[in-house]
C-alpha cells in the first residue's frame, strides 16, 4: 500500500486517507492494465496481451493462490514435451522436439512458464501455467495445481501419481493427447479408452498450428472455469 499512497502523494493521516483511498484503487487498478471487473487493457494487433499478469489460479478445484502446473512427457520422442511447449502455447508454432533439443544450449529447464495469450477476443483474462515433466518431483501440494496433463499413450506415464485410476485422474485434471492428424487411428487406441481430448497437427502445414493450440487453450479454460464453480 505504501507505494500506492506516495505514487498518489497521498499523506499519511486520517481524513486525507480516508478521500484518497478510492482514487487510489482506481489508479491502482487502470495501471495494472485492468479495470474494475479485471478485464485487461492492450494487446497488440494479432490480439496478444503482453501486458496482462496472472490472476486467477485454481488450487483443489477452487480459487486461489498460486500457479497452476500442466504436466507433459519427460521423454523427448513425443510430439509435446517441455522442449517445445512453450512455443506451441504461447505463439502457437509447433517445432518438434528433436529439433529444440539440439537447439539447446545449457541443461534442459525443469519448468518453463507458459504465460502470454493469443486471442482475438482482448477482453479474456489471462491465466500462467508452470510447465513440468518431473512428475515425482511434485509435493503434495503442487498435486493441488495440476490442471492438465499431456498424456502419450503409455499406462505407466501415471505410474506412482496420487490418484486411485484413470477415471479419478482425467476428473481432476484434464487430458490431451496430441497427433499427426495422419497418423493410424490404432496410434491413439488406447488413448481414446481415457477422458482426454485428441488434438491433431498437421506434419507439415505450420500455419494449422494455431488452430490447434487455440483449441487446447480453449479447452484448458473452459475445463478451469467449470472447476472454479465446483
Amino acid at each position: 500500500m505504501g507505494f500506492w499512497l506516495r505514487l498518489l502523494g497521498v499523506k499519511r493521516r486520517g481524513r486525507d486517507l480516508r478521500v484518497n483511498i478510492g482514487k487510489m484503487g482506481w489508479w491502482r487498478s487502470r495501471l495494472m492494465g485492468a479495470d474494475e471487473r479485471g478485464i485487461g487493457y492492450g494487446g497488440d494487433e494479432l490480439g496478444y496481451d503482453s501486458a496482462a499478469k496472472p490472476k486467477m489460479h485454481l488450487k483443489g478445484g477452487k480459487i486461489g493462490e498460486g500457479v497452476p502446473i500442466i504436466l507433459v512427457p519427460s521423454a523427448f520422442q513425443t510430439l509435446i514435451a517441455i522442449y517445445n511447449v512453450k512455443e506451441f502455447l504461447e505463439d502457437g508454432i509447433y517445432i518438434p522436439t528433436d529439433v529444440k533439443v539440439k537447439q539447446m544450449k545449457g541443461p534442459k529447464s525443469e519448468c518453463v512458464t507458459v504465460q502470454k495469450k493469443f486471442s482475438t477476443d482482448r477482453n479474456r483474462v489471462m491465466t500462467a501455467y508452470d510447465v513440468r515433466d518431473k512428475p515425482s518431483a511434485l509435493k503434495a501440494d503442487d498435486w493441488d495445481m495440476v490442471v492438465a496433463v499431456f498424456v502419450f499413450g503409455k499406462e505407466w506415464q501415471f505410474k506412482d501419481w496420487p490418484f486411485k485410476d484413470r477415471v479419478e485422474i482425467f476428473n481432476k485434471i484434464i487430458g490431451f493427447f496430441m497427433r499427426f492428424e495422419d497418423d493410424s487411428v490404432g496410434s491413439a487406441k488406447i488413448v481414446k479408452q481415457w477422458n482426454v481430448k485428441i488434438i491433431s497437427i498437421s506434419k507439415n502445414k505450420r500455419h494449422t498450428d494455431r488452430a490447434a493450440a487455440l483449441e487446447m487453450r480453449d479447452r484448458l479454460e473452459e475445463f478451469m472455469r467449470s472447476r472454479s464453480h465446483t
